[in-house]
C-alpha cells in the first residue's frame, strides 16, 4: 500500500522526465537531418572521405571566472571577512560581488564546488 502523496509526486516527476526525453529525441532527429544534409553537400563538392570518420567537436561552456579571478576573490574575502569559514558562505559572497542571481541554488552549488577546489589548493 503506497502513500498517495509520494505516488503522485513520482508520477509527476516521471511525466516531466518523459517530456524531456521526447524533446531530446526531437532535437536528436533534427541534428541527424542536418548532418545528413551536410554529408550530401560534402559529396556534391567533391569530398572523397567518409563523412562519418570526421571527429566530432564539443563546444565548451563559457568559463565562470577569468584565470585566477576566483582565487584572488577568495583571498580578498578571507582578508575582509574572517567569519566566512564555509565554502557556501564564501560562494555567497562571490555571487554577490559578481552581481549574479543570489537566489539561484544551482549557481550557488556550482560556485561552492569551485570555491572548495580552490581552497584545497591554497590550503584553506
Amino acid at each position: 500500500m503506497g502513500v498517495p502523496l509520494v505516488i503522485s509526486a513520482l508520477v509527476k516527476k516521471r511525466a516531466e522526465l518523459g517530456g524531456e526525453l521526447l524533446a531530446i529525441e526531437t532535437r536528436k532527429r533534427q541534428v541527424m537531418a542536418s548532418l545528413s544534409q551536410i554529408d550530401s553537400s560534402l559529396a556534391i563538392f567533391g569530398y572523397a572521405g567518409n563523412p562519418k570518420a570526421i571527429a566530432p567537436r564539443r563546444k565548451h561552456p563559457p568559463r565562470m571566472f577569468k584565470r585566477g579571478q576566483l582565487r584572488r576573490m577568495i583571498y580578498d574575502i578571507r582578508r575582509a571577512h574572517s567569519e566566512f569559514a564555509t565554502n557556501d558562505a564564501i560562494a555567497g559572497e562571490v555571487i554577490r560581488r559578481m552581481k549574479w542571481n543570489e537566489a539561484d541554488a544551482g549557481l550557488r552549488f556550482s560556485v561552492s564546488l569551485k570555491v572548495r577546489e580552490i581552497r584545497k589548493l591554497i590550503g584553506r
